[in-house]
């Protein structure tokens, strides 16, 4: 049987750039991701050739992964549309659907049940169910991911024991893996797998760059970014306080892990190597006025239509402004946007004196 690298060699298709995709986690939010990955699937500047993700990202990618390995580009679209449809019905797991006055109320009482330590899901839901389960049984191909015929897949996962992030990737994907990489501790028990209990992939590998670099599938790598980069104001009230704690931690890891790019380039110099052969890009982040618009627990098919064609725009414009770049050079600044500039100056101005003590 030919692999999913074989397969995709072989075919003639001198205008495609094998891309690979790290894809960020955010609850509906990644309904953006939705269709960013709706352009980039249905393009022919682009091939799919990677994905890396975490929560919602993880899910997108497992289901984008699996239909390629079933078939083509145009199945995983449909895919992707069915899950997300699926995502807004009222009889997924007979939740409310989300509306402005919903979201005050869901806001609100959030803050309250979370300060207050009334909120755990081991006594509000004693029984562990979690409805995102049948969503995920019904439109990712677990099978297709293991074979030979899919492209990569990592996923990332957050062990609550030792705090430690763990990858999976296609021969030990599972649905609870996928359940476990965007497990809301605040929302649902942790999902054990091998014995361990795991939560949320994005505390720790939102996503996860390092192990696509290394695989060297593809030389353009894109960051699809859920989480802003930055506040305009210092947030007053407590909802935007939340929310500003929650959008730091989860960017965190990515934050992180661009830094070290960045690091690992300036040590390499001229030297070719895994993390200076690859080039970066990104689409997004949205608006911040959009994602304040509504929760990433907001599931109404009215915004995750919404957050699709914000998605799908945003892949467009990307496409018309760097699909020529693509094989060619980078075109996000790592040092611009995931760096402060400051820490350089003030580094040089404060070299710390290693074994002296004062006085």
């Amino acid at each position: 049987m030919r692999t999913f690298l074989d397969r995709f060699r072989a075919r003639p298709q001198p205008a495609r750039q094998p891309v690979g995709l790290a894809l960020q986690g955010g609850g509906s939010w990644g309904a953006y991701t939705w269709g960013v990955l709706d352009v980039l699937l249905a393009s022919r500047r682009v091939a799919v050739a990677q994905l890396s993700g975490a929560s919602a990202g993880a899910i997108n990618g497992a289901i984008v992964a699996g239909a390629l390995a079933n078939g083509s580009a145009a199945r995983a679209r449909e895919a992707l549309s069915a899950f997300w449809k699926g995502i807004a019905s009222p009889t997924l797991g007979s939740v409310p659907l989300g509306g402005p006055a919903e979201r005050a109320w869901r806001e609100s009482m959030g803050i309250w049940l979370l300060t207050t330590g009334a909120l755990s899901p081991y006594h509000a839901n004693p029984l562990g169910i979690n409805p995102l389960r049948e969503a995920i049984e019904a439109h990712v191909d677990i099978d297709a991911i293991r074979s030979p015929s899919a492209p990569p897949l990592f996923v990332s996962l957050t062990n609550v024991r030792t705090g430690l992030p763990r990858l999976i990737s296609n021969r030990e994907m599972t649905i609870d893996a996928l359940l476990a990489s965007a497990c809301l501790p605040q929302l649902f028990q942790a999902v054990e797998i091998d014995g361990e209990p795991y939560w949320d992939g994005g505390y720790l590998g939102n996503p996860a760059l390092g192990p696509m670099i290394r695989s060297g599938v593809a030389g353009d790598l894109i960051v699809v970014q859920l989480v802003p980069d930055g506040a305009d104001d210092v947030p007053r009230d407590a909802v935007s306080i939340r929310r500003r704690v929650g959008e730091i931690v989860f960017n965190s890891s990515l934050v992180a892990e661009m830094q070290a790019i960045a690091a690992m380039r300036e040590v390499a110099g001229s030297r070719r190597t895994p993390f200076r052969s690859v080039r970066l890009h990104r689409i997004g982040p949205p608006p911040r006025e959009l994602l304040q618009q509504g929760s990433p627990l907001e599931r109404s098919p009215a915004w995750l239509e919404h957050l699709r064609a914000e998605g799908r725009a945003a892949a467009k414009g990307f496409i018309t402004r760097h699909g020529s770049d693509l094989g060619v050079r980078e075109t996000l600044d790592v040092a611009g946007a995931f760096a402060d500039s400051r820490n350089d100056a003030e580094s040089a101005a404060n070299e710390p004196v290693y074994g002296c003590g004062a006085g």
